[in-house]
C-alpha cells in the first residue's frame, strides 16, 4: 500500500458520512429522491408496487392512460404451464421485493424522475378457467396501452403470455426481441393446446409480429432442435 494515497483516502473519506456523495452524477439523482441527505423512503414502507412506482388503478379507464409513458403491470396468469403451477402469483411476488433504489447505473440518471411511470395493476381477466380467453383479454389490454403509445413493462405470469403481448406490441410492425431463457419457445400444438407457454415464439413470427432476424435467444440449453 502506498502511504501517501492512503493518507490522500483518510483525508478525503475518513469523517465522510453516507450522505456525502463523491460522484457528481450520483449526487443530482440523491437531491431529486433523497428527502435529506442520508434520507430517503424506507423501500418496505407503504403499500407494495411494481418498483415502488406509484399506484395509478384509474389509468387504465383514461383516454391517455393519465399522461404516463410507462405502464408497469401484471399479468397473473398461468394456465399455460406444462409443469409446475404457480407462476400466476408472480407479480405479487415482485411487487412485494424491497425497492433497493431509483439509479441506473449505466444511464447514470433516476429514470423515474425523467418519466411518467406508475403501476396500473393488473390485467382484468373474464375467466381463470379459459387460456383461450385469457389471451384475448391479454392482447385487448396491451392493445390499449400501445395506442396510448405508453410503454407497456409487464411482470407474468408464464410464458405464453409472452405471444399476446407481442400481438399487441408488434400489431403495426414486427419488433425484434433479447430473450433469455433456458428454451426456445417455439414449439407448435401440444396435448390439443396452441397457447401453452411452450410455443409463444413459434406464433410470434408466424403472425407477422416477431422478427426472427432481430431476435436474439441467451441461455438456450437441452436437445431443443426438434423444437426449432
Amino acid at each position: 500500500m502506498n502511504h501517501d494515497k492512503l493518507d490522500a483516502l483518510r483525508r478525503k473519506y475518513a469523517e465522510a458520512r453516507g450522505g456525502d456523495i463523491f460522484d457528481a452524477d450520483f449526487a443530482a439523482v440523491a437531491a431529486q429522491v433523497f428527502s435529506s441527505p442520508d434520507r430517503r423512503k424506507w423501500p418496505f414502507a407503504d403499500p407494495a408496487t411494481l418498483l415502488g412506482a406509484p399506484f395509478r388503478g384509474d389509468a387504465p379507464s383514461l383516454p391517455d392512460f393519465g399522461g404516463l409513458d410507462v405502464a408497469l403491470l401484471g399479468v397473473p396468469m398461468d394456465l399455460g404451464v406444462t409443469n409446475r403451477a404457480g407462476a400466476r402469483l408472480g407479480p405479487r411476488a415482485v411487487r412485494a421485493v424491497e425497492r433497493i433504489g431509483p439509479y441506473d447505473h449505466v444511464l447514470r440518471i433516476a429514470p423515474s424522475v425523467h418519466l411518467a411511470v406508475a403501476d396500473v395493476g393488473d390485467v382484468p381477466m373474464q375467466s381463470r378457467f379459459s387460456l383461450e380467453q385469457c389471451h384475448a383479454d391479454i392482447e385487448a389490454f396491451f392493445t390499449t396501452v400501445c395506442k396510448a403509445n405508453v410503454i407497456p413493462l409487464a411482470v407474468g405470469g408464464d410464458h405464453s403470455i409472452t405471444y399476446s403481448i407481442l400481438k399487441a406490441v408488434g400489431r403495426d410492425r414486427p419488433v425484434g426481441m433479447v430473450h433469455i431463457d433456458a428454451h426456445c419457445d417455439t414449439a407448435g400444438e401440444y396435448e390439443g393446446a396452441k397457447f401453452h407457454h411452450g410455443g409463444p415464439f413459434r406464433h410470434a413470427v408466424l403472425s407477422g409480429v416477431l422478427d426472427p432476424e432481430r431476435s436474439i435467444q441467451i441461455g438456450i440449453r437441452g436437445g431443443a432442435e426438434y423444437l426449432w
